[in-house]
């Protein structure tokens, strides 16, 4: 019974410290928009939306949500520079 209380003890601390502990490397999820559903995926701080707006800026609200979810676990997406 104490190595299962020591294990739960040990997952709720790095929970908590999930900025310092949790570093989020690629995943893909499907975001349920207002509109339409859209797949954002990312991988080693490079951010994909399958919508128009992350195509012409290099960001989205979907991305932005995404964002904000996984806070600092992930690096934040930059805005396309226009040509």
């Amino acid at each position: 019974m104490d190595s299962a209380v020591s294990r739960i003890l040990k997952a709720k601390q790095y929970a908590a410290e999930r900025d310092q502990r949790v570093k989020v490397h690629s995943f893909e999820v499907e975001l349920h928009g207002d509109n339409a559903n859209h797949i954002v995926s990312y991988h080693r701080g490079d951010w994909v939306c399958d919508c128009e707006e992350a195509a012409l800026r290099g960001v989205c609200p979907h991305i932005m949500a995404m964002e904000e979810i996984l806070g600092d676990s992930v690096e934040p997406a930059l805005l396309a520079t226009p040509h």
